[in-house]
């Protein structure tokens, strides 16, 4: 269902979340109008999902990131790219998941250098994508 742009609704994935108890791969890449209503929803109906693409979800704040921390302790794959709402909160949350193997945070632009630090005990993760991201910390680092 990505790229479905203004097509999907947070009733959508409500109706989605309350349906398909099994759900294990969600990809809703680019479905701007979703919020932490329809996220929250997902991690409390679908808590065997395994992997999830949220990016560009621009609504999406550290709330959902939480609730889906929380209910959906299997996530091996995580893309948050350019959910420019999302804090350092939210990637202690995900630094919990000790299945996770693959996260993508390219555009985060709120994240710090706290985010890497919660990050470093995730012995799983293989693959991280913070392309851009933390440009600015390194450019105050060598100032």
């Amino acid at each position: 269902v990505a790229y479905c742009g203004k097509l999907l609704t947070d009733e959508s994935i409500k109706a989605v979340a309350a349906c398909c108890p099994e759900l294990t791969v969600l990809n809703v890449a680019d479905c701007k109008f979703l919020t932490d209503e329809s996220i929250t929803a997902l991690a409390a109906g679908c808590g065997s999902l395994t992997s999830l693409d949220v990016s560009r979800c621009k609504s999406l704040t550290d709330e959902s990131i939480k609730a889906l921390a929380a209910a959906c302790t299997s996530l091996t794959s995580l893309n948050v790219r350019n959910c420019e709402k999302l804090t350092d909160e939210a990637i202690k949350a995900v630094s919990t998941l000790t299945e996770l193997s693959t996260l993508r945070i390219f555009g985060c632009r709120k994240l710090t250098a706290e985010s890497i630090k919660a990050l470093a005990g995730c012995a799983k993760l293989t693959t991280l994508d913070t392309t851009s991201t933390f440009r600015q910390i390194f450019k105050r680092g060598l100032t």
